[in-house]
């Protein structure tokens, strides 16, 4: 069947001793955990969920960054969300994975695809966050994670041929056109932000309460934008062409590192998805840690995203700073597992997809409890609602193209 890797040569003919079927949805079998060593989902319906949870946790992880925003150098930060992600992979490996490497026919060499995919998303991630910092929400988004969930849905199709391409491809579609309006409504808001600033300045007797109540709103802003796009000199500048392209590689890389993983759980001599994560995060941290401390000594790749910093700094950190860069970490962690666990059943491209329209869980967080549109024109207003009906007809179609 589809659903998860075919069990290994024999086992089928002895299956009332080695698994339990439980079940087929439109040919796509599924199969009781006894086929691995390991827990997997036994029903689409199962996997679908787990991989609505990665698109609930890629979506709200960065809730953290920006309560730690303020107080906690980017370099801490990201330092202790690399440590978290570690614990959630070890945990998961002990815990459901059963401390499995794969199956009887397990290929360690496959270790080298997912200690290459965690190296290149460690690399994609700090990329992104860069973008962000640097060329505004606006730019950044649509060109990171645009790209990232076109190419990376792409290449793990390549991988594994899983679903219904005519239903997947529309999906990815509809909801790289939901980035698009999401980053657009960002931008009509930050415009919209800097015109009523620049008036404000222009006459002093405006102020009322109502500016106090917006500073403080746009200080618990989404991701960088609000102070990322209030420098328009630097977009006509020829540093944009250069903050572009380091957009487009970071979603060049972003999209590289799903069909690495993939590949290195494919067929019968593949890892198990938690032993997969395991190597995932240590080669993320250690790539990060390398890339941040180059950061500090000068030796950067990319901009620096924060002021110079130390690492005898870090241990002067409070125990509740460094609980935000964990728990940051131990969500994105928790839904790139289950990302990866789903994708052993629904497919690792539909799987990843699903995770990657993580935005719209971000948005409805912004919305609800930042409280970023209030006062925002009604073209912003527009463009999100547009963004809601694009991302929720591409669930539905990428949810049907897995069955």
């Amino acid at each position: 069947g589809r659903g998860g890797r075919p069990p290994p040569a024999g086992v089928m003919a002895n299956a009332s001793e080695n698994i339990t079927v439980n079940g087929a949805v439109n040919g796509t079998l599924f199969v009781a955990a006894g086929a691995h060593d390991w827990w997997e989902p036994q029903s689409f319906e199962v996997a679908l969920v787990l991989a609505l949870v990665s698109t609930a946790c890629w979506g709200s992880w960065s809730n953290t960054a920006k309560a730690a925003a303020d107080r906690v150098n980017f370099a801490h930060y990201y330092t202790d969300f690399c440590l978290g992600t570690i614990l959630v992979a070890l945990v998961s490996f002990v815990g459901p994975g059963h401390l499995h490497l794969g199956g009887p026919a397990v290929d360690v060499s496959k270790i080298g695809f997912a200690v290459a995919a965690g190296s290149v998303f460690g690399v994609a991630n700090l990329l992104l966050t860069t973008g962000i910092a640097v060329a505004g929400l606006s730019i950044a988004f649509p060109l990171c994670i645009g790209t990232g969930l076109v190419l990376g849905t792409l290449l793990t199709y390549l991988v594994d041929r899983r679903g219904q391409p005519a239903l997947i491809f529309p999906g990815v579609f509809l909801a790289l056109l939901g980035v698009v309006a999401n980053a657009r409504a960002y931008g009509l808001l930050q415009r919209h932000r800097g015109q009523d600033a620049g008036r404000k300045a222009t006459n002093p007797d405006e102020a009322s309460t109502s500016e106090a109540e917006e500073s403080a709103y746009i200080s618990e802003s989404s991701t960088s934008a609000s102070d990322s796009d209030a420098a328009p000199g630097a977009a006509a500048s020829g540093a944009a062409t250069q903050n572009i392209v380091l957009c487009v590689v970071g979603g060049v890389l972003m999209g590289c590192w799903s069909p690495l993983s993939a590949h290195s759980m494919k067929g019968e001599e593949g890892l198990s998805p938690y032993w997969s994560f395991v190597c995932f995060t240590l080669a993320s941290f250690f790539v990060g840690l390398t890339i941040l401390a180059g950061q500090q000594c000068g030796l950067s790749v990319m901009p620096r995203v924060g002021a110079v910093t130390s690492f005898g700094e870090y241990f002067t950190i409070s125990p509740a700073l460094h609980g935000w860069g964990l728990l940051g970490g131990a969500i994105w962690a928790l839904g790139t597992a289950s990302n990866l666990v789903s994708g052993g059943s629904l497919g690792y491209a539909l799987s990843y997809a699903l995770g990657q329209t993580a935005p719209i869980v971000a948005v409805l967080w912004g919305l609800g409890w930042y409280r970023e549109f209030v006062g925002a024109p009604r073209q912003a207003v527009m463009f999100l609602v547009f963004m809601f009906v694009l991302f929720l007809a591409a669930i539905t179609l990428l949810c049907l193209g897995g069955r």
